[in-house]
């Protein structure tokens, strides 16, 4: 008799246990569609930053370390209205000295707006060397 009821909870158990429950679906709905809203609110400011990475390094191939403050600030102002780069002015671009020659440095900051009071803080650093 002791084995005809075990095998028949085995059973029962086995119907409790088919897959996850609504409720387990939508906490996991939950967590990927807030990864996505945060991917899609962030990859704007990344893609930013890489078009201004790539005006420096432009601006680094066409110059030598001999080129003036000035002609620099022409170039890299001529890059960023190009690519449409409005989160730093070219005033933001600092002209380094460094071992064997100067670099553009820049440093900056983007907050973005997430939902209601809650913003993400996004901070960028690039160091292109002169030739």
């Amino acid at each position: 008799m002791f084995g005809r009821q075990q095998a028949k909870r085995n059973i029962m158990n086995r119907q409790y246990q088919n897959g996850m429950t609504a409720a387990g679906w939508l906490i996991i709905m939950a967590i990927v569609l807030f990864f996505m809203y945060l991917a899609i609110k962030l990859i704007p400011a990344y893609m930013e930053f890489f078009s201004i990475k790539s005006s420096l390094e432009s601006v680094a191939e066409e110059t030598n370390s001999n080129s003036s403050k000035s002609d620099l600030q022409r170039l890299i102002s001529g890059r960023f209205s190009v690519n449409n780069i409005d989160i730093i002015k070219t005033d933001d671009v600092e002209i380094k000295d460094i071992t064997g020659g100067k670099a553009l440095y820049v440093e900056y900051e983007n907050r973005i707006s997430l939902f209601g009071n809650v913003s993400a803080l996004v901070e960028f650093k690039h160091e292109e060397p002169l030739n």
